[in-house]
C-alpha cells in the first residue's frame, strides 16, 4: 500500500531506479527507539521496545531497495551492538564497521586535529597558553580506541567544541568541563544494574546476620555478586563498581548479542565500550583491556555508582556539603574534615554494615564520593614509586590555578575481629612507608610542579576508621 511507510519507500526506490538517480540514505541516532524505552518497575532484567517490530519491516524493506537498485548505500551511525542483533536481522547485507582499525579516526577528534583548533583560537587571542588548554581536553575529553588496532585515542568531538565554544566569549575554559548533552541519563541505564526489588533477597539487619557475617575473609567477586543482588543491583552493578575500584576490566567485545541477553557480563561490558564509557586500553590473551577514557567518563560512572547506592537505600551523602569540604581540600590543604564526613556517614548509615565486608568494597564506596569533584582529578591504581597508589587526588590547577594542594591515599582494611591498638598502628606505619615510596616518584613533581603533595593513611577496621595519618612529600 501507498499509505505505509513501507509502501512510500517502495515507490520512492521505484522512481529513483527508472531515472538512474543513485539515492543515499544516511540514518543517526540510530539506536535512540531503544534507549528511550527502558524497562519498566519489575522488567529490570528484560528491557522492552515495542516498536521492534516496525523497525525489522522497515529494514528489510530498505534491503529490497538495494536489490532494485532504487537504494544505492545505506550508512547508520549509533549502532549498539544489541539493537544491531535484534533489527539489522531484518537487514543481514549490512556490515558492522565499529571495530575496524581504519575507522577508528573517523568517530573522534584527533591530538592533532585538537592541536590545531588550539593553536587556531590562541592566535584570534583565545588562549593565554595553549599547551593548558589541551592539558584539560586530554584529561577530560581524550582517550577513546574503539578498535584493538588503533594506534591513536581520539577526543569526543563534542566536548572538545564544547570546551571552545565556552572559551571564545570568555577567553577561558567553560565552567562545567563536562556538557550536559553527553550526560548519559542515568534512568536510561537504571534498569541495567537495578534488580526487581520484589524479587531480590531481603537485607537483613546486623542483628540478624548469621553468627559468621564477620569473620575474617577478603570478599570473592562470588560474595560481592551476591551482596550486591541481596540489595537489589545485579552483576552488572558489581562490573561498574570492579572498574571504578581496579581501573580496568578485560573482556571479550562481542559485535552483536539480542537485547534480552543484556545481563550477561561480556555483554553489558560491550554495551559499555560501544557507549564510550569504557574504552580500549591494550590487547591481552585475545581479549580487549578496557579501562575509563578520561575524568567526563569517570565522573558519569561514579555518578551511576552513587545513585544506584542511594536508589536501593545503602548510601547516601550530601553531595553539596561534601564537595565543599572536597574543595577546601584542594585549596587550603585541610583533608580532616572531609575524611572525617565520610567515615563519620559510614559509621551513622547502618544499612552499610551488611556491605562492606572486604577492602575492595570500602574503597569503591570511598572512590565514588571522592571522586565527585570537579577540582581534583581522581585515579585510583595509579603506578607510583614502584606500586600502585590506590587513590590519587590532583587538583586540576590548569583550570583552576589557585589550588595547591594533591594527595596520595592509601587504604588498610583490618577484618572486624583484628581489634587493638598494635594492629592499627603496624597497618599505619605500613601505608604511610608505602605512601613514602608514592610521594618519591620524580614523576609527581615534574607533571605538577606547582602542586603540594600530601599522603593519607586510611585505616578502617570493617566500616569504621580507626586510624588517620599523613605524610608529607
Amino acid at each position: 500500500s501507498r499509505r505505509t511507510i513501507g509502501g512510500k519507500l517502495n515507490e520512492l526506490f521505484i522512481h529513483t531506479e527508472r531515472l538512474g538517480v543513485r539515492l543515499y540514505l544516511l540514518i543517526d541516532d540510530y539506536d535512540n527507539f531503544a534507549n528511550i524505552t527502558p524497562a519498566g518497575e519489575g522488567e529490570a532484567d528484560h528491557p522492552q521496545t515495542p516498536d521492534i517490530g516496525f523497525f525489522r519491516d522497515l529494514f528489510v524493506t530498505l534491503k529490497a531497495g538495494t536489490a532494485t537498485g532504487g537504494l544505492e548505500r545505506l550508512f547508520l551511525t549509533g549502532v549498539s551492538p544489541a539493537t544491531l542483533d535484534d533489527v539489522i536481522s531484518g537487514f543481514n547485507i549490512g556490515k558492522n564497521i565499529s571495530f575496524r582499525t581504519k575507522y577508528n579516526d573517523m568517530v573522534g577528534f584527533t591530538d592533532t586535529e585538537v592541536r590545531h583548533l588550539v593553536e587556531t583560537y590562541h592566535e584570534l587571542g583565545v588562549f593565554d597558553d595553549p599547551d593548558s588548554a589541551m592539558a584539560v581536553m586530554r584529561e577530560w575529553y581524550g582517550g577513546y580506541r574503539f578498535a584493538e588496532g588503533a594506534s591513536e585515542d581520539v577526543y569526543n568531538t563534542d566536548m572538545v567544541l564544547h570546551y571552545l565554544a565556552h572559551s571564545a566569549p570568555n577567553d577561558e575554559g567553560p565552567h562545567d568541563l563536562i556538557d550536559t548533552n553527553v550526560r548519559v541519563d542515568y534512568t536510561k541505564l537504571r534498569h541495567l544494574v537495578v534488580v526487581n526489588r520484589d524479587a531480590a533477597p531481603a537485607r537483613r539487619t546486623a542483628d540478624e546476620q548469621p553468627a559468621d557475617a564477620e569473620a575474617p575473609r577478603r570478599v570473592s567477586n562470588a560474595a560481592e555478586l551476591l551482596d550486591a543482588t541481596a540489595l537489589g543491583l545485579n552483576g552488572n552493578f558489581d562490573v561498574l563498581r570492579t572498574v571504578m575500584a581496579e581501573g580496568r576490566l578485560d573482556s571479550e567485545l562481542r559485535p552483536s548479542f539480542p537485547m534480552d541477553q543484556l545481563g550477561r557480563r561480556e555483554n553489558f561490558v560491550t554495551l559499555l565500550h560501544c557507549l564510550g564509557l569504557l574504552s580500549i586500553r591494550d590487547a591481552v590473551d585475545g581479549r580487549s583491556r578496557l579501562g575509563i577514557p578520561n575524568q567526563t567518563v569517570r565522573q558519569l560512572m561514579y555518578g551511576y555508582l552513587r545513585d544506584a547506592y542511594r536508589e536501593v537505600g545503602v548510601f547516601s551523602v550530601d553531595i553539596l556539603a561534601f564537595e565543599n569540604l572536597l574543595w577546601a581540600m584542594a585549596r587550603d590543604g585541610e583533608w580532616h574534615p572531609a575524611v572525617d564526613y565520610l567515615a563519620d556517614a559510614l559509621r551513622r548509615q547502618t544499612s552499610i554494615r551488611d556491605y562492606v565486608q572486604g577492602e575492595r568494597l570500602l574503597q569503591g564506596f570511598l572512590a565514588a564520593y571522592l571522586g565527585a569533584s570537579g577540582c581534583f582529578v581522581f585515579h585510583t591504581e595509579q603506578e607510583l614509586g614502584k606500586g600502585y597508589a590506590d587513590m590519587v587526588l590532583t587538583p586540576l590547577t590548569a583550570r583552576y590555578p589557585s589550588l595547591r594542594h594533591g594527595y596520595v591515599i592509601e587504604l588498610k582494611y583490618l577484618k572486624r575481629d583484628r581489634e587493638g591498638e598494635a594492629l592499627t598502628r603496624s597497618a599505619l606505619k605500613e601505608a604511610k612507608d608505602q605512601l613514602r615510596g608514592y610521594l618519591g616518584d620524580d614523576r609527581l613533581a615534574m607533571q605538577h610542579p606547582s602542586v603540594r603533595f600530601t599522603g593519607i593513611a586510611l585505616v578502617f577496621r570493617g566500616w569504621e576508621l580507626v586510624g588517620a595519618e599523613d605524610v608529607a612529600a
